[in-house]
């Protein structure tokens, strides 16, 4: 979701106020209409690469030191690595304090004996500076800041020695609260880096928009989600020998400087793995340090048609082609055996044929099973989530689908279509569909991923001449209504009469 199609979902005049404080002056008197106004105004002000980097410095040596910590993990680490940059409130403090555990967890695992020697200096520095009043003053923590960067000492590693000395997250290793939490989430907020909004359960979530969310990946030198880089190291996996693994490798301690990546002399391909998606950026693993290493552009070549992809270009352009395919992989788990849950977590994209996007997840191989698998999944949404199950279609002349409404039918036809539909342009099929059925047709549903402004009038005009309403309605809505339903009345049956509306889909009319 872009920032300005945020502005128009702001759930409330406090998170709004909260997010305009950050670049429209005199936001307190406002109101909540008016405050969207400007903050579509000064949208370019929130997007700014130049803005958002100066708001995380700003970050970094924040007077609380709870914030200082708590921002860049629910940021970076977990926030930026979730699909489409969204989270629930609740999990995203769940996270922190699991991320906050891992990190006391590895540094008691953590051999002081072993560690190099600027990770030695960097240790004594941070215990000489924590000796007074147990705290780190500002200085302090941008001196420390300074040398960490100087020393190639990762944030992670800076946290395990801190955690070692029983200081991280808090002195004796204390995790921090959810009042913690939300303080720092607040103050994302204030800084335009982090926004709120209700989810299709009404449920507050975290959100980043995605223009933010690209400068802020650039800021942190974030290349693609981590469940899209494990599936591309799979692959290199596959497709090389393992001297390519240790060559990419040896190459990064090098190019790296002073990076701590090590390696035994006879290393297994699964720590190999583990190195790389530790340490290396997936553009070098791919594309090497240099000119001369890495795969070649024959080799990338074929990759991208291995996946679907353009074949032609540059190596540089071959490389950012797979990137951004492995970063739209989406991590989908199936909650039963039936493959059409599949189909539903991926409704919207279906609907609108996002063919490369559904390629990338492995949900289609062929275009024409986008149409299909859009029908299966809108089967499943009506059998298994509102439980009234589909009737046999027969022939070849009729709708995607019909349900039985007392002693009449409900037809729904599915528009998988790139652009809004434009409902005159399918309505004579639709009308053949009604006309030659054996029972009266109370509401023929069509879904689609949009609909043009002149549907509505179609519908109103046909139903003036008929018995049947048309109603128009979103793949998204109709998820939104089977997802509503089925977490307040799991295994009882949706009365379909809800959807006979005429005209667009009003969600506003159902008790959910």
């Amino acid at each position: 979701m872009e920032f300005i199609k945020f502005v128009e979902q702001i759930p409330n005049i406090t998170i709004a106020k909260r997010i305009a404080s950050a670049y429209v002056a005199d936001y307190r008197r406002l109101e909540l209409d008016e405050i969207k106004e400007f903050l579509i105004k000064t949208a370019k002000q929130y997007t700014s690469y130049e803005n958002i980097s100066n708001r995380l410095e700003e970050l970094k040596l924040d007077g609380n030191r709870a914030v200082r910590i708590i921002a860049p993990i629910l940021l970076r680490d977990y926030l930026l690595d979730q699909d489409d940059f969204i989270s629930s409130c609740k999990e995203t403090d769940s996270a922190i304090l699991n991320y906050e555990k891992t990190i006391i967890d590895e540094s008691n695992n953590f051999d002081m004996g072993k560690i190099s020697k600027d990770l030695a200096l960097f240790k004594h520095m941070l215990d000489t500076a924590w000796a007074l009043n147990d705290d780190i003053s500002i200085d302090e923590k941008n001196l420390l800041e300074f040398l960490r960067k100087y020393l190639s000492i990762t944030i992670r590693e800076q946290q395990i020695l801190e955690a070692k000395s029983g200081r991280f997250p808090n002195l004796e290793n204390m995790l921090h609260t959810f009042d913690d939490i939300d303080s720092a989430r607040k103050i994302l907020q204030s800084k335009g880096l982090l926004v709120c909004v209700k989810n299709s359960d009404g449920v507050l979530c975290d959100m980043i928009p995605d223009d933010v969310a690209c400068e802020i990946r650039k800021y942190y030198n974030i290349e693609i989600r981590s469940y899209g880089y494990e599936k591309l190291v799979e692959y290199v996996v596959k497709k090389t020998k393992k001297q390519y693994l240790i060559d990419i490798v040896s190459k990064a301690s090098k190019h790296y400087e002073k990076a701590n990546i090590e390696i035994s002399n006879n290393p297994t391909v699964n720590e190999l793995k583990a190195i790389i998606l530790k340490s290396i950026q997936p553009s070098n693993l791919i594309g090497g340090f240099s000119a001369y290493d890495g795969m070649n552009v024959e080799e990338l070549s074929a990759w991208c048609g291995d996946l679907g992809l353009s074949v032609s270009g540059a190596k540089k352009a071959l490389i950012e082609r797979i990137l951004e395919y492995y970063d739209s992989i989406r991590r989908i788990e199936l909650k039963t055996e039936d493959t059409r849950e599949k189909y539903v977590s991926v409704y919207s994209e279906l609907a609108r044929r996002d063919l490369k996007f559904l390629r990338s997840n492995n949900v289609i191989e062929k275009d024409l099973q986008c149409e299909h698998y859009f029908e299966d999944a809108t089967n499943y949404i009506f059998e298994k989530m509102l439980m009234n199950k589909p009737l046999t279609l027969t022939g070849t002349e009729h709708p995607d689908g019909k349900l039985s409404f007392k002693d009449k039918y409900i037809m729904w036809d599915n528009k998988s279509k790139e652009t809004p539909v434009n409902l005159k342009d399918h309505i004579q099929q639709f009308d053949r569909y009604i006309k030659t059925s054996d029972k009266d047709v109370v509401v023929f549903m069509v879904i689609a991923p949009d609909f043009t402004a002149q549907s509505v009038q179609e519908c109103v005009d046909y139903s003036l001449n008929n018995d049947t309403q048309i109603l128009l309605i979103t793949a998204e809505e109709l998820k939104t209504v089977a997802e509503l339903w089925n977490k307040k009345h799991n295994g009882e049956i949706f009365n379909l009469g809800y959807f006979k509306q005429n005209g667009r889909f009003d969600i506003k009319l159902l008790n959910l």
